[in-house]
């Protein structure tokens, strides 16, 4: 069952500076389990506190250079890059707040956090031509399971058909894998964050409109 909500496109920063604060949290209880925080954010005290400053980096910057969508509830996010530079670029990252990380997470931890990022930047960066990168896309845990990953999903995927263009992404929970295979994304390829955790990298071709819909 779908809950009631609407998608809403962040348009002006005095849009994104009402809601920052609250969606900035919903993303950082919607990800405390996941295993990529998990492994760069290890205490489990300080963790909810972390994500919520790290999103809010994210949020800035994905409203500078990309889409960023929320639920009208204010219960659920979807950032997006691209088409023309989907890849993170770490400096603009830094002159969003990024620079304080091993202040704020520590030493350790920033370079657990370059490691993973540096090996998905370079596969990212191997993909060549126009497409769009699904940075983030999270739900709070109170209202998951209700249809509303896929309603934030089906706009970008819309527009990413309208232009041909394919989209990408990168996941750390096999749950998380069958979603997106279910949105039409497949597996490029499979690798280790650390010794413990796993990741999948995936891609989405563009198709027909009447297919574009999450099933």
């Amino acid at each position: 069952m779908v809950e009631e909500a609407k998608i809403i496109k962040i348009s002006s920063r005095n849009e994104l500076n009402e809601v920052i604060d609250e969606i900035s949290l919903v993303l950082a209880r919607a990800f405390y389990k996941d295993p990529f925080y998990v492994y760069i954010m290890p205490d489990n005290q300080k963790r909810i506190e972390q994500l919520q400053w790290w999103y809010k980096i994210l949020l800035n910057y994905t409203f500078a250079r990309g889409d960023l969508y929320i639920l009208s509830n204010k219960k659920g996010a979807a950032l997006w890059l691209g088409p023309k530079k989907p890849a993170l670029d770490f400096m603009g990252l830094a002159l969003n707040g990024l620079i304080a990380y091993p202040f704020k997470i520590g030493f350790l931890n920033f370079r657990r956090m370059l490691a993973v990022s540096s090996e998905w930047g370079a596969l990212h960066r191997k993909e060549k031509g126009l497409h769009y990168y699904l940075l983030v896309i999270g739900v709070d845990p109170s209202a998951q399971r209700k249809g509303l990953g896929r309603m934030l999903m089906k706009e970008q995927l819309e527009k990413a058909d309208d232009e041909g263009l394919f989209c990408y992404l990168e996941t750390v929970t096999e749950e998380n894998v069958i979603f997106y295979r279910k949105c039409r994304f497949y597996v490029v390829k499979k690798g280790k964050i650390g010794e413990e955790y796993s990741y999948w990298i995936m891609k989405r071709p563009p198709e027909k409109r009447k297919a574009t819909n999450c099933r």
